[in-house]
């Protein structure tokens, strides 16, 4: 049996009172329980804990493992990964030792450079995120110039790493490729989401949805998530654009439309909900992808700042395994750029009034055209990429290569 060590860099916040993991989160246990549930192999989630205590649990057959972390920057002025955890590092060589293949998510990372000097030469699978590689711009900011210093330092380190890179997308792809000549085999492989827990709601179910929510069934539901883990308000997703977006719809479109947006910070949901649009900071799981397939589509309105981590966005993936059609300039990425227009519309990165012009006339088109979009059809091609058994696919090769 094949043994993995699955490791998050920095830790997660309790929900409810329990861990994280007890509720799903953290790409860590969510990529070991599918190891476990569609694949042979026996695993183990890791991170840091957000005190100076271990932590065990068994969670969905798999063992979680909380290691004492500190926190080196309170303020996040300097980090905003600021939790560092030798004892994490520590950990991860002990089970190295016994043929444990470290699975480390986000490369570019404190903790996670902490650990790859630990285990040495030994064989890696290293996950990309989202994160950039150094910039050559000139800052004049000396926090953002050590900042940069030290990614670049840390890319030299990557660049004789054994293993394999899962990468997002073809730019970093080709980065770490053709300018780092990185020594490890780099392949796209992003993360993944249960398609067997989420299946197209029938009109009786999103009639529900759409009741529960206040909402009539001749009006239709517009669902996005523009959330950044630890910030109260990020435009990477473009949350600023979301009141410009509600009221152009709102003027052009002769029928009603009802927003439902989540990922926003407590001081924020007054403004959106005194527009009328149904803002929360946070939905359970469950309660989100209800609403997400109860929806007519799912939108994004994501600046270049999220070109690097779109590919890789599990709401988009989600919606996508429901069959709700999707606007978003994320969906370039998609392997198969001929059946993109039967998943929605890819739209430019917005980054100025005509991008912004253009995502909106694309959103319009596709509420006119909804009825086009083939619920299973649109299941069925995301099904070959985003599904855990194509992710556990490409894991197990990869393991079998090492």
């Amino acid at each position: 049996m094949k043994k993995i060590i699955s490791i998050l860099h920095h830790p997660l916040p309790q929900i409810d009172g329990k861990l994280a993991e007890e509720s799903g989160l953290g790409w860590h246990f969510r990529s070991a329980k599918a190891l476990v549930k569609y694949g042979d192999f026996l695993t183990i989630a890791t991170r840091p804990n957000i005190s100076a205590e271990w932590r065990f649990k068994v969670v969905d057959g798999v063992v979680v493992v909380l290691a004492p972390s500190s926190n080196l920057s309170p303020s996040r002025e300097v980090w905003k990964w600021s939790y560092v955890s030798p004892s994490l590092a520590s950990l991860v060589g002990h089970f190295v030792r016994y043929d444990y293949v470290p699975y480390i998510h986000e490369y570019r990372a404190l903790n996670s450079e902490i650990i790859l000097r630990r285990v040495g030469g030994c064989d890696v699978i290293l996950q990309h995120h989202g994160s950039f590689p150094p910039v050559k711009e000139i800052f004049s900011d000396p926090i953002k110039v050590l900042k940069e210093l030290n990614k670049l330092r840390r890319e030299l380190y990557l660049k004789k790493v054994r293993g394999v890179f899962f990468v997002l997308n073809r730019r970093e792809e080709f980065y770490l490729k053709e300018i780092l000549n990185v020594d490890a085999d780099v392949k796209i492989r992003t993360m993944a989401v249960d398609f067997n827990e989420l299946k197209p709601l029938s009109e009786i179910e999103k009639s529900k949805v759409k009741e529960n929510l206040g909402i009539v069934d001749d009006e239709v539901l517009l669902v996005t998530y523009v959330g950044i883990f630890g910030e109260e308000f990020s435009g990477i997703k473009g949350a600023h654009f979301i009141v410009k977006i509600w009221r152009e719809l709102k003027k052009r479109l002769s029928r009603r439309v009802k927003i439902v947006i989540t990922g926003i910070g407590e001081s924020y949901l007054p403004l959106f909900r005194r527009l009328g649009i149904l803002a929360y900071k946070f939905l359970t799981h469950k309660d989100f992808t209800k609403i997400v397939g109860a929806s007519d589509a799912y939108f994004l309105p994501a600046t270049p700042g999220y070109i690097y981590g779109g590919s890789g966005a599990v709401a988009i993936m989600e919606a996508l395994a429901m069959g709700i059609p999707v606007v978003s300039p994320t969906l370039r990425d998609f392997p198969e750029p001929d059946h993109i227009k039967d998943l929605g519309i890819a739209t430019e990165y917005i980054s100025n009034e005509n991008t912004l012009k253009e995502f909106i006339n694309a959103l319009i088109y596709v509420i006119e055209n909804r009825k086009r979009y083939k619920p299973w059809v649109i299941r069925e091609l995301s099904h070959k990429y985003y599904s855990w058994e194509s992710f556990v696919r490409d894991f197990n090769n990869a393991v079998k290569k090492l």
